[in-house]
């Protein structure tokens, strides 16, 4: 099929500003982690577990820390000090380019909306997404990790917890008990009609691939957590598949009803700006992924 300029003109601007994006927060991490190392570096000589000598103050390692960013000086070396302070200066300029880039993006204008995605939160999730690849806002969860494989399901005898894993993998050795905190003496059995549940799917084996991006699916659970916290709209979401969840699956434990939620919540958040995303820049969303809401109930996500 033929495409034409200005479309291949604005798949590549797209595809440009993605990478781009990545770039500059990949620096920004980077920034990050120069800074924390120094800033260790730093709390261990406040702190006497270094074994160098040097003066030991009596105030609190954070405020010295914060002290010594703003360019004074807490009797450590002079040159880990400087450096510290130079940490600080380069990570708070690479979040400000951040900031700045992220409020030029086709999806900003939605996502501010969304109580519980900051700027580099948004960033980033938005860093590791292209809404030119994804066709459909499955897509977007496989590559999240927010899809789900086949799997097989298993009860125990004896304190009738149930677990799932992915066909192929099989349990072993004992379990917790589901209403207790010492292992369950009972034996997993599978769950009659019940080998084509889906899971999640499991992170790679040491050396091998993984089938979703890493960095983007813990970008999820970030936005996610800051969701349940801050109170935001979506939380609605969780709250509902959580109560449906403790009087469906019984026997599943509070931290698999919990990620159960999780996942729920940050799939309809997906599919949403994958939605929103589309329509900034001009491309074609198929009906049956339209947003869930109306136009004017969308701005539930406000505040």
């Amino acid at each position: 099929m033929a495409i034409s300029l200005e479309v291949f003109q604005r798949v590549s601007y797209q595809s440009r500003a993605v990478a781009e994006l990545r770039l500059l927060y990949e620096l920004y991490e980077e920034a990050q982690r120069v800074r924390i190392a120094h800033g260790e570096r730093l709390r261990a000589i406040l702190q006497g577990r270094s074994h160098a000598v040097f003066p030991i103050s009596a105030a609190d390692p954070a405020t010295v820390l914060k002290a010594i960013g703003r360019g004074e000086s807490a009797g450590a070396p002079g040159l880990l000090e400087r450096a510290y302070s130079r940490a600080m200066a380069d990570e708070a300029c690479a979040a400000d380019a951040l900031r700045e880039a992220i409020e030029q993006h086709p999806a900003w204008p939605w996502i501010a909306r969304v109580k519980g995605v900051g700027h580099l939160l948004a960033a980033r999730l938005l860093s590791r997404l292209d809404v030119e690849r994804a066709k459909t806002p499955s897509a977007f969860w496989a590559y999240c990790g927010l899809g789900t494989i086949p799997g097989v399901a298993y009860r125990c005898t004896e304190c009738s917890l149930e677990v799932a894993y992915p066909v192929g993998y099989e349990p072993r050795g004992r379990h917790r008990a589901l209403l207790g905190t010492r292992d369950c003496s009972g034996t997993l059995a599978l769950v009659p009609g019940a080998q084509t549940t889906r899971v999640a799917p499991r992170r790679a084996a040491i050396g091998g691939r993984s089938g979703y991006d890493a960095d983007a699916r813990e970008a999820c659970y970030l936005i996610g957590v800051s969701m349940l916290r801050c109170g935001s709209d979506y939380r609605t979401i969780y709250d509902a598949e959580r109560t449906r969840l403790a009087a469906l699956r019984p026997g599943w434990t509070p931290k698999r009803c919990h990620l159960s939620g999780l996942r729920k919540m940050e799939k309809t958040f997906l599919r949403e700006l994958w939605v929103a995303w589309r329509r900034a820049v001009g491309l074609h969303v198929v009906p049956p992924y339209f947003p869930h809401l109306s136009e004017t109930d969308s701005v539930r996500c406000a505040g």
